[in-house]
């Protein structure tokens, strides 16, 4: 089942594992309402709708914020036939975007480079940052809130 939703063979390997630790975890949580394998199943999809997400806010972002002199180092390719007006609407969109990043409070950019790029659980990230789970959904939530906000502000549309 979560081949049909994955492609890459060792995500595969991965959201099986993440399946079956979160299934192990929440094993206690079992009613019995409907058959083990249904309930595995929705545990399965839900990895697989979690790791879609996270891939797709790593395509969007591009470039962590953790450490902004790391990802200024971090050379990207361009096109030698890129024309020059569309390659300094990029610059000027990526410097944008890590401005925006970067103007979050601290333990909101930490959840977020965390959650999104380095696509940790919430558990995994609640065991690191030590705080409970309602917190980093807050921390997360309030993080896109206020990006969302300030890119609005900025004039930055979606590619």
């Amino acid at each position: 089942m979560v081949a049909r939703h994955t492609v890459d063979r060792e995500s595969i390997e991965d959201l099986v594992q993440v399946t079956f630790m979160r299934a192990f975890r929440a094993l206690h949580t079992f009613r019995g309402d409907a058959a083990f394998s249904t309930w595995l199943t929705q545990i399965a999809l839900n990895a697989c709708r979690s790791h879609l997400r996270s891939w797709q806010m790593k395509q969007a972002w591009q470039q962590g914020v953790d450490d902004l002199e790391a990802v200024s180092s971090v050379a990207r390719e361009i096109p030698l036939y890129e024309d020059p007006e569309k390659t300094m609407r990029r610059k000027r969109r990526e410097a944008l975007v890590r401005q925006g990043i970067q103007a979050l409070p601290a333990r909101y950019r930490r959840a977020m480079w965390l959650h999104y790029v380095m696509d940790w659980s919430y558990e995994e990230i609640t065991h690191t940052l030590h705080v409970p789970i309602g917190t980093l959904k807050t921390w997360l939530y309030r993080a896109r809130r206020q990006l969302a906000g300030e890119f609005r502000r900025l004039g930055l549309q979606p590619m």
